[in-house]
């Protein structure tokens, strides 16, 4: 038995460490958030005890508050050009050229050959503890599973174990509750592995030369399973699998190698994989002639966000890394902002439009032009069985059409957003289809500004009655149009990407005239923001719910809504990504049939851009297809990349968009984004 005075010495120790935790590492939550990711490994004693001193010598002597170097990366994206040009490298077809010049070539499989659609491949295990209903079931994998091999090693000399083995530990430190969750793991890797592009595209080439092909693995997952997520995603014809757990050494400390020899015989022998310890440098002192690959996460995670939650995030930086990092593709800018920056807003939207629709039993949705072109194709793919239609609109047609019931909105939409001295009173007249009124016109060649403009709206109130009567014919033909969408429909979502929610609130004031009995409610991507003009603009209709927003609003995630800033152009940011090639509609004939404006150019690449944003979903529905609700994606999550972008004080917006120009208010012709980026 212990002595007192050994316990007593014991407890002292405790009492020290236990202070200097808190000291150290409990009393800043970035030093904490780093310490935690770096203990998620076997750490011997003395490297935990220097890392937590470089910690503090970044915190508090070079005042790094953010440690961003040490917990994942700056979360700064990169804007000096296409981030995939970082990892592109010889097409598949020369390194299979390469290759098949040796008498044998050995690959490894995770982040070489097979990843997973995560930028830790270990949160896979949080789908697990998701399906077996387990609380904190990742971490407790991860900790049994580095206590197994502690325990292994006290036992056998080695490190190495295969999955029972982490099990049976986890049976006895967490409870037999817990190995439900084996099955569910096991799922989970079979479902959610997919094959790099790169290098399956290698793996057929160097088949086809005769070249003898063998895979080496450090690896806790069976031999049989392996092989069985080899064949799943087409890497067959190989002559053996060399796994560590089987072979009771690992690449790691050089000797799986040699056990590999044995099967491969005399000559020379290529090994490609991504870890630069394991398989460069050991595979180079072991004989192997190694071709390093780049690990994807390694190279793109540091231009990922970093405020993401954890399980939604590492999904979307593992698949954005994944495109970018697997050295395939040369992608083109635009592509790469609808790919990062557009998938995962227009996902989480979409999926949140469907939650209201469902909520409120809404029996359309109407996604009005032009933001809501992207946003109906997604749509229409997640829930084919919706009633959608893609409603032609504008701020333009609203203002004329909303002009009696709403003659506010137009004074403020035709007038004071346009008195900036930039236009003349017949310019303004003349946008807003009122050129009748030029000749009379007090200010009529002069140019409109703070000071005179409101002469401008009182010349207009006296011609009132006049101006209804101009847009009689308008009113006639969008009454047609109105119910040719709308008419059978008792409530409507009317889904755009934002700010005030003006489009539905003038679609909902019109159908009451036109289409009575139909209810229009808005959906919006985010509400003004704090630096707005009228910053309580649709706070009323938020309120009373006839109006919800995704990404911010007053109501919630305030922190985006007090930083996103339309003077500093963030809604440019989504509009350009939501944005039509069609014109913007300009009004309807009498016959109901649309009006667009003439000589309007678009010059954002907005093709490129859907077309990156369509395949961030279809890679991300197809990896997550078998857990619908990794589709529930917040509002904060869409908003991350963004956020991102913005903190870097807009300099990939500048990258991305500072050679076009955008329309920027209604009617009026283009003006460059770059001088909207401040």
């Amino acid at each position: 038995m212990r002595s007192a005075a050994f316990k007593r010495v014991e407890s002292t120790q405790m009492n020290i460490k236990k202070k200097a935790y808190a000291l150290l590492i409990e009393r800043k939550a970035s030093i904490k958030k780093a310490y935690l990711k770096y203990n998620t490994e076997a750490r011997s004693p003395v490297k935990k005890a220097f890392y937590i001193l470089r910690l503090n010598f970044a915190y508090y002597i070079l005042r790094d508050r953010s440690l961003s170097k040490y917990n994942g990366g700056s979360g700064r994206p990169y804007s000096k050009g296409p981030e995939s040009a970082l990892s592109l490298r010889e097409t598949p077809e020369k390194l299979a050229k390469m290759l098949s010049e040796y008498d044998a070539v050995s690959f490894d499989i995770f982040d070489t050959l097979i990843f997973r659609p995560f930028s830790k491949p270990s949160d896979l295990f949080h789908i697990a503890g998701a399906e077996a209903g387990l609380l904190n079931f990742a971490q407790t994998r991860e900790y049994c599973e580095r206590k197994a091999r502690e325990k292994k090693f006290k036992s056998e000399k080695t490190y190495e174990i295969d999955i029972d083995d982490i099990y049976e530990y986890m049976g006895e430190y967490a409870g037999t509750s817990y190995l439900q969750a084996k099955e569910k793991e096991l799922e989970a890797e079979a479902e959610l592995c997919y094959a790099n592009p790169y290098l399956k595209r290698v793996w057929q080439l160097l088949r086809e030369t005769g070249v003898k092909i063998y895979v080496i693995s450090d690896m806790y997952l069976k031999r049989e399973f392996l092989e069985e997520i080899l064949r799943k995603n087409g890497f067959e014809g190989y002559e053996r699998l060399i796994v560590s757990n089987e072979c009771k050494s690992s690449k790691f400390d050089g000797k799986l190698y040699e056990i590999a020899k044995t099967y491969m015989g005399e000559g020379k022998h290529a090994h490609v994989g991504d870890n630069e310890k394991s398989d460069v440098i050991n595979g180079r002192a072991h004989g192997f002639f190694p071709f390093g690959v780049k690990n994807i996460n390694l190279s793109g995670g540091s231009f990922r966000p970093d405020g993401m939650s954890r399980i939604t995030g590492s999904a979307y930086a593992g698949i954005v890394n994944g495109k970018f990092h697997c050295g395939l593709y040369g992608l083109s800018l635009p592509y790469e902002y609808g790919y990062a920056y557009g998938g995962i807003f227009v996902l989480g939207y979409c999926n949140y439009i469907r939650k209201i629709q469902i909520s409120l039993g809404a029996d359309k949705i109407l996604f009005l032009a032009r933001d809501g072109e992207l946003l109906k194709k997604i749509y229409d793919k997640l829930y084919p069985q919706a009633d959608t239609e893609y409603f032609l609109w504008s701020r333009l047609a609203a203002g004329k059409l909303c002009f009696e019931e709403n003659t506010l909105d137009f004074m403020r939409r035709f007038v004071y957003h346009k008195s900036n001295g930039n236009l003349k009173a017949e310019e303004i007249l003349e946008q807003a289809d009122l050129s009748q009124l030029i000749p009379q016109c007090p200010l009529k060649n002069t140019l409109v500004n703070k000071k005179n403009y409101k002469m401008l709206s009182e010349y207009i109130l006296i011609n009132k009655d006049g101006i209804i009567r101009a847009y009689e014919n308008q009113r006639k033909g969008a009454e047609i149009y109105f119910n040719k969408k709308l008419s059978g429909s008792r409530r409507v979502l009317a889904a755009d990407a934002g700010w005030a929610g003006s489009g539905a609130a003038a679609i909902g004031t019109l159908a009451k005239k036109w289409v009575p009995g139909t209810e229009v409610i808005g959906v919006i991507a985010g509400t003004n923001d704090s630096f707005n003009e009228q910053p309580d603009a649709s706070e009323a209709l938020m309120q009373s719910g006839r109006l919800y927003s995704f990404c911010f609003s007053q109501r919630h995630n305030r922190d985006i809504y007090l930083t996103h800033n339309s003077a500093s152009g963030h809604n440019i940011f989504f509009e350009a990504l939501l944005g039509s090639e069609q014109p913007s509609l300009k009004g309807f004939d009498k016959s109901g049939e649309p009006v667009f404006c003439e000589n309007e150019r678009n010059g954002v690449n907005v093709s490129e851009i859907h077309r990156g944003a369509e395949d961030f979903c279809d890679d991300y529905i197809k990896a997550f297809k078998k857990y619908p609700y990794m589709l529930d994606i917040s509002g904060s999550d869409a908003y991350g990349p963004f956020l991102s972008a913005i903190r870097d004080k807009n300099r990939y917006f500048g990258t991305v968009f500072g050679g076009y120009s955008f329309n920027t208010g209604v009617g009026t012709g283009e003006s460059p984004i770059r001088s909207q980026i401040h």
